[in-house]
């Protein structure tokens, strides 16, 4: 499963996340409901592998979706629009990470759930990746929060390190650690999982 496929790429003849930006500040009603529709897959991808699968995925997502759409205004073009999405909902979870105080109740020795195996799931490419992502945040919730957000931006997002430094206020060297032990931990992680270490290597890990 190549990384493209966890990543969001507009085809040449579609408008890009910046344009519908534009477009929805201007007051288009249906630019608007287009880049929610862009963003929210984006979103949740991110928020379902930093904070695990559970029950606050609809909330988080919720959270980062409304401050986005409620702050378009405030976008002023510094970067491309989706980065400025991404540092939105980094924010979101860091701040779920402060009030659910993760690094006290997390049981690292606890075992993964595994969930249903891909090979049953049909033919839908869809349903796969959703489900390949939902044992992978299985995986990443295991992680110490502050190594696990870094990761995902890197391995999922595709982000260089001076950038998630930038994405979460971290000096370059402290996120280099961060990534080199989040990459260590998931890494041996997965080994008992195949579907999961063949994503990883597919992301060029």
């Amino acid at each position: 499963m190549p990384v493209e496929r966890f990543r969001d790429q507009a085809s040449p003849a579609e408008p890009t996340a910046d344009a519908l930006h534009a477009a929805a500040v201007a007051g288009d009603a249906r630019a608007r409901d287009a880049l929610a529709e862009l963003c929210l897959p984006r979103v949740r991808r991110v928020v379902m592998l930093s904070v695990g699968m559970g029950p606050d995925v609809d909330d988080v997502t919720q959270i980062a979706m409304s401050r986005v759409f409620t702050r378009l205004e405030s976008f002023r073009g510094e970067a491309r629009f989706l980065t400025w999405v991404d540092r939105v909902t980094a924010n979101v979870i860091a701040d779920h990470y402060r009030q659910r105080r993760w690094t006290v109740f997390l049981s690292f020795d606890e075992e993964v759930p595994i969930y249903q195996q891909i090979a049953r799931e049909g033919p839908d490419d869809e349903l796969q990746r959703q489900r390949t992502l939902e044992r992978l945040s299985g995986h990443f919730a295991k992680l110490r929060p502050k190594q696990r957000l870094p990761l995902v931006l890197s391995m999922v997002q595709g982000y260089t390190v001076p950038e998630i430094a930038g994405l979460l206020g971290l000096g370059v060297e402290a996120t280099k650690k961060r990534l080199l032990r989040g990459r260590r931990q998931l890494v041996k992680r997965v080994q008992r999982d195949p579907i999961c270490r063949q994503a990883l290597l597919e992301m060029g890990r």
